[in-house]
């Protein structure tokens, strides 16, 4: 198995749509400094729920999250058809 190769992004800046057209297109994303000059570093609940929601509705994704939550690493699975995923998006946003 060959070296899994990142695509290197930095800020928190439309989190969400890179995450989307990450798996979209099959593309390894290493995002990082998210958030590292506030007050609350690194990523919202809204977006852990939402990297939760991508690895339930993806075969063999992987996210990896530092500590502080300052770098991400997702690597997208294949994407898998069903009626009866369940995910509880919360209330945060």
């Amino acid at each position: 198995m060959g070296k899994i190769v990142y695509k290197r992004l930095k800020g928190s800046q439309s989190l969400r749509q890179r995450l989307l057209l990450s798996t979209l297109r099959s593309t390894a994303v290493l995002i990082e400094d998210i958030r590292a000059d506030e007050t609350w570093p690194g990523l919202r609940p809204h977006e852990v729920s939402f990297l939760r929601l991508l690895e339930k509705i993806s075969d063999d994704c992987t996210v990896e999250i530092n500590e502080t939550g300052t770098k991400l690493k997702y690597k997208p699975g294949i994407l898998m058809g069903g009626k009866h995923h369940v995910h509880d998006c919360g209330v945060w946003r």
